[in-house]
């Protein structure tokens, strides 16, 4: 089912003027606060069926089909109450996710601290109709870098994967996260399974690892790494034959 997909953009405000505020002992303290935000909102948008993800430490990005206004208002208002700091989001929505992000981003630009804005012109949420995600995870990552590598040497070959992964992903116009361990998350409406395999054996090939990735669709984010994450571990079990395998639920 085709449809649009809805981003939203959250920053905090004024971030490099509050930092100073802190004095020069400030560092852990706003490790500590970015690290409770994350949770913090990753726990308010998956309440309401939407996904999270670090794009940089002061700045998140939300999958929010089927979030309204009115609860992005809501979820401000939490972090008024519990933080010193105030946040503001911008929303997009269009057919590829980063058409999606880039309508979020240019509404963020006009936004003052602590408010939300939608991307100019027509916005018809009726028009949300599924996310897609991959979920792509390596191959015996303990065998391939873990017992071969330092821990920082295997950690810069998983940066080095997710910037790959990325820049591959984003000539379809699709959005790459890193989630931790050797877990990445696509946010790939637009892009085809096969078009998702042959990503997946170009980076191994330049990496000489294998990537494997379940593929979920659904109405909303969450729903959609869920579905992600049951067709990943079908491979893992060895249910079905990788590198891909997808499943979908629209009801």
């Amino acid at each position: 089912m085709s449809g649009k997909l809805k981003m939203t953009l959250i920053r905090i405000d004024n971030y490099g003027p509050w930092t100073l505020e802190l004095g020069n002992d400030r560092e852990y303290k706003l490790q500590i606060l970015q690290a409770q935000l994350y949770a913090h909102l990753q726990k308010l948008f998956a309440e309401k069926g939407g996904a999270l993800f670090y794009n940089r430490f002061d700045e998140m990005v939300a999958i929010s089909n089927g979030i309204s206004l009115e609860d992005h208002l809501r979820i401000q208002d939490e972090v008024l109450k519990n933080y010193p700091f105030t946040i503001s989001m911008g929303i997009g929505l269009a057919e590829k996710p980063y058409d999606a992000l880039e309508m979020a981003t240019k509404a963020l630009q006009k936004c003052s601290a602590r408010d939300v804005k939608k991307v100019a012109g027509k916005f018809d949420e009726s028009h949300e109709k599924s996310v897609k995600i991959a979920h792509i995870d390596v191959n015996n990552v303990t065998g391939n870098l873990i017992k071969r590598l330092s821990a920082y040497e295997t950690a810069l070959m998983i940066n080095r994967l997710n910037l790959k992964l990325g820049e591959l992903f984003l000539s379809h116009k699709a959005l790459t996260f890193f989630c931790g361990g050797d877990n990445f998350m696509v946010v790939a409406n637009g892009v085809s399974d096969k078009e998702i395999k042959n990503i997946l054996e170009e980076a191994s090939n330049d990496f000489n690892l294998t990537l494997k990735a379940g593929i979920g669709i659904a109405r909303t984010a969450r729903k959609a790494i869920e579905l992600a994450t049951k067709g990943l571990d079908s491979i893992r079990n060895g249910k079905v034959n990788g590198p891909v395998h997808e499943i979908s639920d629209l009801s």
